[in-house]
């Protein structure tokens, strides 16, 4: 009896570029994990996390985010937790905390770390729980003490997150992946590529995302 071959479906690629401070980010992300998690492809799904700094003139000192906002964007300080507000109700939606009084500063030293979770299969991960401290407004989220205890349960040892801190390591492939984006045509985050060919800006539906994983599926396996 001759025996038929089963054919491995090719995996399904899925590209994320974000900033640790972008909020549509941290929002976009849970949906898309949603998505991914109930998706029958899950188990052949690869997720890979870019970074892209939104400010990199960003002071590197910690200041109050509407303060921040409200001088990035000229605005009173009514108007920009006006707009935090509106992005708490976004993230509450979604099961997320999200603070409007949260410390905001120059993202370069995580994005740096966020590729050196990527050594460590745990690049996602970590920008997820930078993220949450972030948004969940911790004073300390971005002291090194907080950044090490984060990736060291993630299993990333603390005296290369350490190393990473006290030099510039990575720095050349946070602006590699912000050049990739701009030959993508991006201009902001999150931005989403699935199957290297359907691409996603801005944060879209949980259902939305199913669509595209489901659409991008049948392109590479089809």
């Amino acid at each position: 009896m001759e025996s038929t071959a089963v054919s491995t479906p090719t995996r399904l690629t899925i590209g994320v570029w974000a900033d640790v401070l972008c909020p549509w980010c941290y929002v976009g992300e849970q949906r898309l994990g949603k998505a991914i998690e109930s998706s029958p492809h899950a188990s052949r799904i690869e997720l890979r996390t870019h970074t892209f700094q939104l400010d990199p003139a960003a002071p590197t000192a910690v200041a109050p985010t509407l303060e921040y906002l409200s001088k990035k964007y000229g605005v009173g300080q009514a108007q920009a937790r006006a707009m935090e507000e509106t992005m708490a109700q976004q993230a509450a939606a979604e099961g997320l905390r999200y603070e409007v009084h949260r410390p905001a500063r120059n993202t370069l030293d995580l994005l740096r770390l966020v590729h050196l979770g990527a050594e460590h299969n745990a690049s996602w991960e970590y920008l997820r729980a930078m993220q949450a401290e972030v948004f969940s407004g911790n004073a300390d989220a971005f002291e090194h003490g907080t950044l090490i205890r984060l990736g060291e349960q993630l299993g990333i040892p603390g005296d290369e997150i350490r190393d990473v801190l006290a030099t510039d390591r990575y720095a050349d492939r946070v602006r590699a992946d912000h050049d990739q984006a701009v030959r993508l045509g991006v201009r902001g985050v999150p931005f989403t590529v699935l199957g290297e060919r359907l691409g996603i800006p801005g944060a879209v539906s949980t259902s939305q995302y199913t669509d595209a994983i489901n659409q991008a599926w049948e392109q590479v396996n089809g």
